[in-house]
């Protein structure tokens, strides 16, 4: 048994470190999404360096998601031409970019520039990162490699690590050590051989057999390789126009839909913005009691401990029942902060209100990542048959980016229209209204096969 146990692990080391650095580029997607939240603060003070207004500040917030849309689209074209591998060291040109061009900005112009490039970067990571680990991870392992970044333990560390850059450093600083990090992500990523499946499809054999011999190590590369050829030769007639006419069957384009309607509410319900603008909401409801900088650290860290709660819940109680309690708390948590800005602008002391903005914002941190934020990325990889799962992804995450974009670049013109107090308001409305969706049209994928999960849809 020993002999075994060592066996696996010398087969599977190359596959972590593969898995290792996916989670250092997801950790460049938590900087890049927390970045605004301190310094949009500092940059619409008067102690800016770069004088700016809120509206300049929205747009430099929501030319993020703009970007993001154009990378979707890219990531999955270069995916199809360069390989997964190829196209995630692709994405980090733009991450580098964007980190070079915040150490130079002295006006709001080199900002803008620099979010529209991370929102391309953050577009292509989430069009390559999955497909990669799928093609290089083995069964056994394959899960937990896509877990390891996505369910925050690579998002939520870049998350915890820009707010802590935030409150003590300056945005050259912290844009500088950012850009150190990319820097070891494209080495590892020039190092790391492209993966088998790429190198099959465009019939470069001998270095097929290099890859699975890396990646796998003991395993029987000649009969690796057959399978694989086999696999893709299957595959290989189905074009993308054709996989786009799949959506018109029923089940697949009801599929379709329940996902998009998913990423909307995660996007519309306003996670972006409460991340984003965190630090200055806090400021706005006049927080005190703790530097609104180190609340945000806090529940930071607390974002997540929630998302590793949420992985033990997901099987126990199902994608449906976790939906429900995720909405109906995060609803709550904003109703909370919609009522702490009522009770400002009603005159009552802010200093006896303290508690209710910090605790607004930990319960709506730890309902988001609970299960508006993962559920959806748990839905996409199952409910959609494999030759149309990589086309479903990229749909989704174009419109992810759309709602995003829609929800960020309205944000602050909603503020100066109907102040915070009733943006939160409908915010919390919208919520409501995911309660009877995920009740009656998501269905329970808990413990089902994809063969079952796709003979329901068909019934349905």
């Amino acid at each position: 048994m020993e002999t075994e146990k060592q066996k696996i692990q010398k087969i599977m080391w190359p596959q972590w470190i593969a898995a290792n650095g996916v989670t250092l580029l997801l950790m460049q997607v938590g900087m890049m999404s927390a970045w605004s939240s301190p310094y949009v603060a500092y940059l619409t003070s008067p102690k800016s360096h770069i004088p700016m207004t809120m509206n300049e500040a929205s747009w430099v917030v929501s030319l993020l998601n703009l970007g993001r849309l154009i990378g979707a689209f890219f990531g999955a074209v270069s995916v199809n031409y360069f390989g997964s591998k190829t196209t995630i060291f692709i994405t980090c040109i733009p991450y580098a970019l964007c980190w070079l061009f915040m150490i130079v900005a002295n006006r709001v112009e080199w900002l803008y520039v620099s979010r529209f490039l991370g929102g391309i970067a953050f577009g292509k990571t989430y069009s390559c990162f999955s497909l990669y680990l799928s093609e290089i991870a083995d069964p056994s392992i394959r899960g937990a490699t896509v877990v390891l970044g996505i369910s925050m333990t690579g998002i939520g560390i870049g998350l915890l690590t820009m707010c802590i850059m935030g409150a003590y450093l300056s945005i050259g600083i912290a844009s500088g050590i950012s850009f150190a990090h990319c820097f070891i992500v494209m080495v590892i990523f020039l190092w790391l051989p492209e993966s088998p499946h790429h190198l099959i499809k465009i019939r470069a054999e001998e270095k097929a057999r290099a890859s699975i011999r890396w990646y796998h190590r003991d395993c029987d590369v000649e009969s690796e390789l057959h399978s694989l050829k086999k696999f893709i030769e299957m595959n290989r007639s189905t074009s993308v126009v054709n996989v786009i006419k799949e959506f018109r069957v029923p089940h697949i384009g009801k599929a379709l839909v329940l996902v998009t309607v998913l990423y909307m509410y995660g996007q519309m319900c306003g996670m972006n913005n409460v991340v984003f603008y965190m630090e200055t909401i806090l400021r706005s409801a006049q927080v005190t009691v703790l530097e609104p900088a180190v609340v945000v650290i806090i529940v930071s860290g607390i974002g997540i401990v929630s998302s590793l709660f949420s992985m033990m819940l997901i099987d126990k109680f199902g994608r449906r029942v976790l939906l429900v309690i995720s909405s109906v708390t995060v609803a709550i948590s904003l109703i909370c902060l919609g009522t702490d800005f009522q009770l400002l602008d009603a005159d009552y002391d802010p200093v006896d209100l303290q508690v209710l903005p910090i605790f607004s914002v930990v319960l709506f941190q730890v309902a988001v990542f609970m299960g508006i934020f993962s559920i959806p990325n748990t839905v996409l990889g199952e409910i959609f048959p494999p030759h149309v799962k990589c086309m479903a992804s990229c749909i989704t995450s174009i419109t992810a980016g759309l709602f995003a974009f829609i929800s960020t670049s309205t944000y602050q013109p909603l503020i100066n229209l109907l102040t915070e107090k009733y943006v939160f308001y409908v915010y919390s409305l919208l919520l409501i209204t995911a309660v009877p969706f995920a009740i009656f049209c998501i269905p329970e994928t808990k413990g089902k096969s994809l063969q079952q999960i796709q003979e329901e849809l068909k019934k349905g």
